[in-house]
């Protein structure tokens, strides 16, 4: 049971770190000198990093019997949400360049 709750521990930690390191990336932008687009992928990528914590740390992913099965759903899950949003952003943006 201690080793179940230190790794629960850490995972909070690093969900609040990331989370908190996300926040400060907007609120304070001049301080990190980002552009728009780079903060808003560093945003994207501490994203991808926390659902990866979340998975590892509170989901216990690895744990769960039928774990390649698992992972393969989530992979494509993530995989077909990654490509909707991809490609409504290039459609709009495309739409918004003729459109001038």
């Amino acid at each position: 049971m201690p080793h179940a709750l230190s790794m629960r521990v850490t995972g909070f930690i690093l969900s609040l770190m990331l989370t908190l390191l996300g926040y400060f990336i907007i609120v304070y932008p001049e301080f990190f000198y980002f552009k728009a687009p780079i903060a808003a992928s560093v945003i994207f990528i501490l994203a991808l990093i926390q659902s990866i914590v979340q998975l590892l740390f509170f989901i216990n992913i690895w744990k769960e019997e039928g774990t390649l099965w698992n992972v393969g759903i989530f992979i494509s899950t993530v995989s077909i949400i990654f490509i909707i949003i991809f490609f409504s952003i290039w459609i709009i943006d495309h739409l918004n360049y003729h459109m001038r």
